[in-house]
């Protein structure tokens, strides 16, 4: 066993990073702030030709970035993403799986293509990119692996069912994986869980509502509509949802705060939301000492040589 020193500030100048989902959203800000404080921004998006609003966000900013394709369902786009960037810069830093997309429908509602489409998108699809990195971050014994996760990786929620098994999936794949990448081969692994967002992604669950109407509207249309209503009675996405800009924030001080726990709530609506579910240990810190200390026998400061 060697010593590993924990709580150190990262500095982010010259880290390698490759960043899933960037065309627009938490993606594209949190691409050109990784830029802006330095790093080598390998910015990917399954059409690389709806990079527009991004290079005009880094333009702005007076950063570069490299735009890159990348679609998380398909295997061999992300394997040749991965070659090119270690063929070009050498190796990947960080892991910013983004990625992802929501649905407001019952189980019953959906067919098993949008089912299969919502698990491949937000679970499968980080599955496939931190697969590509693994290899290289074990070879150099360092790295940063943040996956976008949710509040519905925490708590379940009316009509969203499909999409929070999904992040449940993804919590449980991140939280498996930190207790061992971290100690044993320098890898840090780390959830950020946000509430509401203003971005494209919201909408896309909106119209998909809209253009493609749900069987069983029957049954289910009312349980939507009380939902929906008391939504708007709390007013509380109007006043709790977040700018992807602020999101962006909280994940680079997240790389920039090595003494951040497994995971990262991004607002204070985010951690009210789920306070019932992680009261006794809100970062998941705790948890992951104890389980490193009784299934692996190590502690937070040593790693395997």
């Amino acid at each position: 066993m060697t010593k590993v020193h924990y709580n150190r500030p990262m500095d982010l100048r010259d880290k390698v990073f490759l960043i899933t989902g960037c065309s627009s959203g938490v993606g594209m800000h949190v691409a050109a702030q990784s830029a802006a404080a330095g790093g080598r921004v390998y910015a990917s998006m399954r059409n690389p030709e709806k990079a527009g609003p991004l290079k005009a966000l880094a333009a702005a900013a007076g950063v570069a970035l490299h735009v890159i394709p990348l679609d998380v369902q398909d295997e061999s786009t992300v394997r040749r993403a991965v070659a090119a960037i270690e063929a070009e810069a050498g190796r990947i830093d960080v892991l910013i799986n983004n990625a992802g997309f929501g649905s407001v429908r019952t189980l019953e509602q959906a067919t098993p293509a949008q089912i299969t489409d919502i698990l491949d998108v937000n679970f499968f699809g980080a599955v496939r990119c931190i697969r590509a990195v693994l290899p290289g971050m074990r070879a150099q014994r360092s790295g940063w692996i943040v996956s976008v996760s949710s509040v519905g990786g925490l708590v379940g929620q009316p009509l969203n069912e499909i999409y929070c098994a999904a992040k449940f999936a993804l919590e449980g794949l991140i939280e498996s994986m930190a207790t061992y990448m971290e100690p044993c081969f320098g890898i840090r692994m780390r959830l950020i869980e946000p509430a509401g967002i203003r971005t494209e992604f919201v909408n896309r669950v909106l119209s998909d509502l809209q253009k493609d109407a749900a069987p069983l509207q029957e049954v289910y249309g009312p349980v939507l509509q009380r939902y929906i209503g008391q939504i708007q009675k709390r007013r509380s996405f109007e006043s709790a949802a977040q700018t992807p800009e602020q999101v962006a924030e909280v994940i680079v001080q997240t790389l920039r705060d090595d003494s951040t726990g497994l995971r990262t709530l991004t607002s204070d609506a985010a951690r009210t939301f789920v306070a019932e579910k992680i009261a006794g240990d809100p970062d998941g810190r705790r948890l992951q000492q104890r389980i490193r200390q009784d299934l692996l026998g190590i502690d937070d400061q040593t790693v395997v040589s």
